[in-house]
């Protein structure tokens, strides 16, 4: 949801969570630039009030080890050492968030390469403690720094058993062999079938939109047999396999 339209209803129930402890939901109600606090519509706490209220809890369970926190606490700008503590701590999400945060130039290596062996690191961390969205960056970061095609095509192809959406489009062409650049061997009823789950996506949106776009360029290797083999196969996916997802961060990150 935008933060600008969050509704009183919407605020209604960010206040309900927030009451029982939800420190994302005590987040949402302290961004000032909410409509609710723009125009004063919304009756209950400020956003001041909130951000105090958020920030002394975070400390208080961060202290006593809770990674949430210590993330809640990076996002709040209280220190990069907070997100940095949650990844050491063993959150895969944190890992995952890090790794991007050193990616995009922040934090300090002195030392030539430390800064990508710092990324490596905590990417490989939080794929192999089974976050698919990690898989599959980390997947991408080999990629585009010369790692082993064999690791590449492992980890984009738990991704997309682990459900990650923007996964599944790369992983299709490469079964189907357009082109063959993993090394994966030809499978096109997989590729049709998982090209057609995207194309199915509630909702739309772009992830849909390539699906659609590249089940033609399947389905021309194939015969109609084979078509009716990779929707079959997709409808047993979504019978067997968590739900498509992409895994969109809890708030900002």
């Amino acid at each position: 949801m935008s933060k600008r339209y969050t509704t009183a209803e919407a605020k209604k129930w960010y206040e309900a969570a927030a009451e029982q402890g939800n420190l994302y939901a005590m987040l949402r109600l302290s961004n000032k630039d909410d409509l609710c606090s723009e125009l004063g519509s919304c009756d209950g706490r400020s956003a001041g009030e909130w951000r105090e209220q958020v920030l002394k809890l975070a400390h208080e369970r961060a202290e006593k080890g809770d990674t949430e926190a210590m993330t809640v606490l990076f996002i709040t700008k209280q220190g990069l050492k907070w997100l940095e503590k949650a990844a050491e701590a063993g959150d895969h999400i944190a890992q995952n968030t890090l790794a991007g945060v050193y990616k995009d130039g922040d934090g300090w290596f002195l030392v030539p390469g430390s800064r990508d062996k710092a990324v490596n690191k905590w990417y490989k961390l939080s794929a192999e403690g089974g976050y698919p969205r990690a898989m599959y960056l980390y997947a991408n970061y080999l990629y585009t720094h010369g790692g082993k095609k064999e690791e590449m095509a492992y980890w984009l192809r738990k991704s997309v058993e682990g459900g990650y959406i923007n996964a599944i489009g790369t992983y299709a062409l490469s079964v189907a062999h357009i082109p063959d650049d993993l090394g994966y061997p030809q499978n096109l009823v997989q590729a049709y079938g998982l090209a057609y789950l995207l194309s199915k996506l509630e909702g739309g949106g772009i992830a849909s939109e390539d699906g659609k776009e590249i089940l033609p360029e399947i389905a021309e290797k194939m015969t109609e047999d084979q078509v009716k083999q990779g929707v079959a196969f997709a409808k047993d996916w979504e019978k067997t396999r968590p739900p498509l997802s992409y895994y969109v961060p809890i708030y900002g990150y």
